[in-house]
């Protein structure tokens, strides 16, 4: 009887083993060394994005029904940066004979090329750009590319859909994991494009490499603007005591300064702080530093910095050739000292004023309630990383509609 009981459990856990990896192995195609990982959980958006389905793979496939396409619409998407730079996206299938044929279907209609396979797994090109793979767990779209590299993209996805670990057992998932939203995101620094990696930086130990500092966000969508509620953080223990440390530094914003933002400001840095705890921060930041050395501003940033408690807004309004133009407004202390006499006249030429057509309300509304926050005008973004800012703005759109700005705030 107890063997029989034994029997009877093992084979059950067993049972209940085989399911869990069964329902969880589309994931296993994610490289483990993705820089960035965004989770979306279709059946759960809300608001703008509620009812998301059908006009995502509309939009995304030409696909006017999802039901029969084979693809399971109640699992969660995918979408991350490889290690390469590319970008992908990855859903989960549900009858690999129904992908198929959708996608004979779309290369009857001349929407794409006849499936190919290769090594078990199917090929083909949506949008001239985007190669499309799939086998009996996974459906993987990756790119841009253009077409002299799509094959050797393809020779990577099949090592993808063949893997039998992913990133589903590292840390960057686990953490992904634990945020409560819809769509949810973890991303290394080192996947932002260069001129925004300086805020995420502030605290960590000085040369710390990128891929160590990390955000974690719950991420949505109001008037046109991606709002990334999130904090920084690492796995290493010394790295992230130092970022934990620095979120103390900052305080509530008062949002005096909201109307001095112009509605096509390409960027913008806004905390609350007392500068001469802010300093050290700044200091020991390469990447901050380095994000000043580019604005075309000749002054005493040192003392500059020291001299505020309250407000900072660091904005750049424009970018002329390779520097960065930069406007400020903040609130100084009583008791501040003038600089020498230059860093006052360029203080004085790059003071911002009060902006003819002001940032979308959901936006101001946002920075107010915030203590760092940074916002990016995808329109700004460097010739560098455009290309994944808008592939990226283009896999956002059926989700959410016309993304412009992407503001991160904590």
């Amino acid at each position: 009887m107890c063997k029989r009981i034994r029997f009877c459990w093992s084979t059950l856990l067993m049972v209940m083993l085989l399911a869990s990896c069964s329902n969880d192995e589309y994931l296993n195609v994610i490289p483990k060394n993705s820089t960035a990982v965004i989770a979306i959980d279709l059946p759960g958006l809300t608001g703008e994005a509620k009812g998301v389905n059908g006009s995502l793979m509309k939009a995304w496939f030409h696909m006017s029904d999802a039901s029969d396409c084979g693809i399971d619409m109640t699992a969660k998407v995918y979408l991350f940066e490889a290690p390469d730079g590319n970008l992908g996206m990855v859903m989960k299938v549900k009858d690999e004979d129904d992908v198929e044929e959708w996608l004979d279907k779309m290369a009857r209609q001349g929407r794409c090329p006849k499936p190919q396979k290769r090594r078990g797994c199917h090929f083909t090109v949506l949008n001239r750009s985007w190669v499309a793979g799939f086998n009996d767990a996974a459906f993987m779209v990756m790119g841009p590319v253009v077409s002299a590299d799509q094959a050797g993209l393809m020779r990577k996805m099949v090592k993808y859909l063949e893997a039998e670990e992913g990133i589903v057992d590292s840390p960057m998932f686990g953490k992904l994991a634990e945020i409560d939203s819809s769509v949810a995101m973890v991303a290394q620094a080192q996947a932002l494009p260069d001129q925004f990696v300086s805020p995420f930086t502030l605290g960590a130990p000085a040369h710390t490499p990128l891929d160590q500092i990390l955000i974690a966000a719950a991420m949505k969508v109001k008037d046109g603007c991606l709002l990334v509620d999130g904090n920084t953080f690492s796995f290493d223990e010394k790295v992230d005591a130092g970022l934990k440390s620095a979120h103390g530094v900052f305080r509530q914003v008062s949002g005096m300064f909201l109307n001095q933002l112009p509605a096509d400001v390409l960027s913008c840095l806004m905390m609350n702080v007392d500068g001469t705890r802010l300093l050290p921060l700044m200091k020991q930041s390469e990447s901050f530093r380095a994000m000043l050395t580019g604005m075309s501003v000749k002054i005493d940033i040192d003392g500059f910095v020291n001299r505020v408690d309250g407000d900072l807004l660091l904005a750049v309004p424009k970018v002329a050739g390779d520097k960065m133009q930069m406007g400020w407004a903040a609130q100084l202390k009583p008791d501040a000292q003038p600089l020498d006499v230059d860093s006052e006249a360029e203080l004085a030429r790059c003071r911002l004023t009060a902006a003819d057509q002001m940032l979308p309300a959901a936006v101001l509304t946002q920075l107010k309630n915030s203590r760092m926050s940074l916002l990016v005008n995808l329109n700004g973004v460097d010739e560098e990383k455009k290309v994944v800012t808008d592939a990226f703005s283009s896999l956002l759109k059926p989700l959410f509609g016309e993304v412009r700005y992407i503001l991160y705030y904590n």
